[in-house]
């Protein structure tokens, strides 16, 4: 199997590795590595189990599999987690997780194409949901009341909604599996508020952004990782409350160059010599500076205000 990367971020989970061809569960899922719906593919069980034969200093994410294959890919998820390597498992409703350190995802598209809202109430305690926004099918707000309302009564701690554009093959999927009521919207109409939803969840006391997940070791890696995220969060939110393109993707870009950063720019930070960065501009050193020393950024927090307050 191969194995193929991206640079991560929030809309993709924060997932930078994946295993290509993967195996397909027999329902519905939505690819969190390319936004899409999952695509079949050829792996036999050996090919599961011998995948990964070293740690990765990154998350690497496992998709649904055939029920046939649920063991293998256990097996597989736990030698990974052994090795050090961050591992995001993406499960369907009624599957059992893993619960050994790794980020568990529920994949809700089928209950929500199915209005199988009881499903959602029987979701793990803490676990986080991807809610696919797919127009009409699934973006009616009063669907999203009732199905965060039941997510909630789980407590399941984040749901992120996920507004794919969708390929033609993967529309046609969705309108034989959820009937032919959306079709006009879903060919011809907007994609869905990623923001309205994110509104809804806060609104009811859940996370509305999946924490970026990071490697055990070594710690340099790990703080560096949790700058990025910081600033790579910060940039999503500049862009998508549209308050500049030149400056979000200057926030971009450094979380892109601290992932890649050999040294440790929390040690620089403190010794006062992050100047030496070149390539880290000005708005961006702020962000760290502030992360460094306080453990939060003050930007990043009123970027989330604003992004879910419900007036707007």
């Amino acid at each position: 199997m191969r194995l193929v990367s991206q640079s991560p971020d929030l809309s993709h989970c924060w997932i930078r590795y994946s295993l290509r061809p993967w195996p397909s569960a027999d329902s519905l899922w939505v690819d969190l590595f390319r936004r899409g719906l999952g695509r079949s593919g050829e792996a036999s069980e050996s090919e599961l189990w011998e995948s990964i034969r070293e740690p990765l200093d990154d998350l690497l994410y496992l998709p649904p599999v055939a029920a046939e294959l649920t063991a293998a890919r256990r097996q597989l998820a736990k030698s990974t987690l052994d090795s050090g390597t961050p591992l995001l498992i993406q499960y369907l409703p009624g599957e059992e997780p893993l619960n050994g350190g790794e980020l568990a995802v529920f994949d809700l598209l089928e209950c929500l194409l199915a209005r199988d809202l009881e499903r959602l109430s029987a979701l793990p305690s803490a676990a986080v949901a991807i809610w696919p926004l797919v127009s009409g099918y699934t973006d009616d707000p009063t669907l999203w009341e009732q199905g965060i309302k039941a997510l909630a009564a789980s407590k399941v701690r984040c749901v992120q909604g996920l507004a794919a554009e969708w390929t033609p093959t993967d529309s046609r999927r969705l309108v034989e599996r959820g009937g032919e009521e959306g079709f006009e919207a879903l060919f011809h109409g907007s994609l869905p508020s990623e923001r309205r939803f994110a509104q809804t969840v806060a609104k009811f006391g859940l996370e509305p952004f999946v924490e970026r997940p990071l490697p055990g070791t070594p710690k340099s890696l790990a703080r560096n990782r949790w700058l990025a995220g910081n600033l790579s969060m910060v940039g999503e939110l500049w862009l998508r409350l549209e308050r500049g393109e030149a400056k979000g993707q200057a926030f971009y870009r450094a979380a892109r160059w601290i992932d890649r950063e050999t040294h440790d720019l929390t040690a620089l930070a403190r010794e006062g010599n992050l100047g030496v960065v070149s390539w880290l501009d000005a708005d961006s050193s702020e962000v760290v500076e502030e992360l460094v020393t306080e453990g939060r950024t003050s930007l990043l927090e009123e970027l989330r205000r604003a992004y879910l307050e419900l007036s707007s």
